[in-house]
């Protein structure tokens, strides 16, 4: 994953660009992505597909033919989509067209309002902030040279196709110049996760990885969709952020209660370090807006690493490099991702095929897991894992009613849901219960008995 990012970074990526035309280019290497085109100019609902946009030429001179900037060193050292500018002006003029991160003092900041604004004809330069101090009253000449030309936003999508064509859908954005942790991370976790599920040996549900500028592609993507196409979607994962060292943050979707947000509760309780929670839009914004919209209401947490009080130092800056990147957390991220599909694929409801109180102990069904017991010297303690499991077989038959989820008895039980559910297999194999599919729905929330 980490060497995908490595191969992405150097490119100058912006939503219509040569850049991403060859990130595309790469992508297509590691899995066969479908290519979807939109013109620029292209309208939905307000937002504008950029014309493809280059820098040709960038440097600021000082009175004496000095170059002081080259904004060719780096891809963000002209600010995202600016105009050209070619001119002699005064220094608290050219003040104006210089910005900069005060997070470190040689760093450049990633600067893409005008991107979504292009409307907006403006000019300007990153720079470090001690470039910016430096400059003193005087003169300067400006050549600042940028193309606008026509040209297409792509947006990639691989799909696994599955027994049902129910989808749920992996999706990053790869339209930050040099920045590796936003998002480039998620683009490599989408692609590592989706690399693994295509060796599952079969898949109840559809998946589908978009790649795409942020933003605008999730919002082109959706316009070109169908009515039916749109309510095949059923759930979504955005993915950022997830190189660094943070914790991992879920970040609910609008309902916050889906049955996304639940598997990817469970998953991340079980599978990873350290994690916490918050509701919708209350860590990251991101496309997850695009997909939650009016009309569309597809329930999208995200997935991201975040210590509650910023993203990481690095974030929007020319700091957020390859180097930042910790192949582990990567690996941590797809994990939960795997687990949170093992669990939407398994969940199942179940319906009993006996009646009363079996001996679980019996070896016809072994199924009996050992409690406390003062007589037997290896049972004088108990786990307090033994302890939930204990209480769990006394439960379970009463969950055999045809209704209750998987998920609902690890959620009920605060247990994983992958051994709950080999579990109960053990149940199928010895004829005590149906496993059903359970309906590929968000069931309401509530407290199974007893409370």
């Amino acid at each position: 994953m980490k060497q995908l990012i490595s191969r992405l970074s150097p490119l100058r990526l912006a939503p219509n660009s040569a850049g991403l035309d060859e990130c595309v280019r790469i992508l297509q290497e590691e899995l066969p992505f479908k290519i979807y085109e939109f013109k620029d100019e292209s309208e939905v609902n307000g937002w504008i597909v950029p014309k493809k946009w280059e820098v040709l030429e960038a440097k600021i001179r000082d009175i004496n033919g000095s170059i002081i900037y080259d904004g060719m060193g780096h891809n963000l050292a002209v600010i995202g989509y600016s105009q050209s500018f070619v001119g002699r002006i005064k220094a608290t003029e050219l003040k104006k067209h210089l910005f900069y991160t005060e997070a470190f003092e040689d760093a450049l900041v990633y600067h893409c309002d005008l991107y979504y604004k292009p409307f907006r004809k403006e000019w300007g330069f990153s720079v470090p902030k001690q470039v910016y101090d430096s400059i003193t009253e005087g003169e300067y000449d400006v050549e600042l040279r940028t193309s606008f030309e026509e040209g297409t936003m792509k947006v990639v999508e691989y799909v696994l196709e599955g027994e049902s064509s129910y989808s749920i859908v992996l999706n990053a954005h790869n339209c930050h110049a040099s920045c590796c942790n936003d998002d480039l991370s998620g683009v490599a976790v989408g692609v590592e996760a989706m690399r693994r599920l295509s060796k599952l040996a079969q898949r109840r549900f559809t998946y589908r990885l978009i790649i795409a500028p942020e933003h605008y592609g999730s919002i082109f993507y959706l316009s070109r969709l169908d009515d039916e196409e749109v309510s095949n979607i059923k759930w979504g994962i955005f993915l950022e952020m997830l190189g660094n060292d943070n914790k991992l943050a879920l970040q609910r979707s609008f309902i916050g209660t889906s049955l996304m947000d639940r598997a990817l509760t469970n998953a991340l309780q079980w599978v990873a370090g350290d994690w916490w929670t918050a509701p919708f839009r209350k860590i990251v914004g991101n496309d997850e807006t695009c997909w939650e919209a009016a009309g569309y209401e597809i329930p999208f947490p995200s997935l991201s690493r975040s210590d509650g009080k910023s993203h990481f130092p690095e974030y929007h800056t020319s700091y957020d490099c390859p180097e930042l990147i910790n192949e582990a957390r990567l690996e941590e991220a797809v994990r939960v991702i795997l687990e949170a599909v093992y669990i939407l694929e398994n969940d199942s409801i179940m319906k009993r095929k006996f009646k009363g109180l079996v001996a679980l102990s019996h070896p016809r069904y072994d199924l009996y897991k050992p409690f406390a017991d003062p007589s037997e010297p290896d049972r004088r303690t108990i786990s307090q894992m033994q302890i939930k499991w204990n209480h769990l077989m006394d439960c379970i038959p009463r969950y055999f009613d045809g209704e209750t989820r998987i998920l609902e008895i690890a959620e009920r039980h605060e247990t994983s849901f992958r051994n709950i559910f080999e579990y109960i297999k053990e149940f199928e194999k010895k004829g005590l219960v149906e496993l059903i599919p359970a309906p590929a729905t968000n069931p309401v929330p509530r407290e199974l008995p007893p409370v």
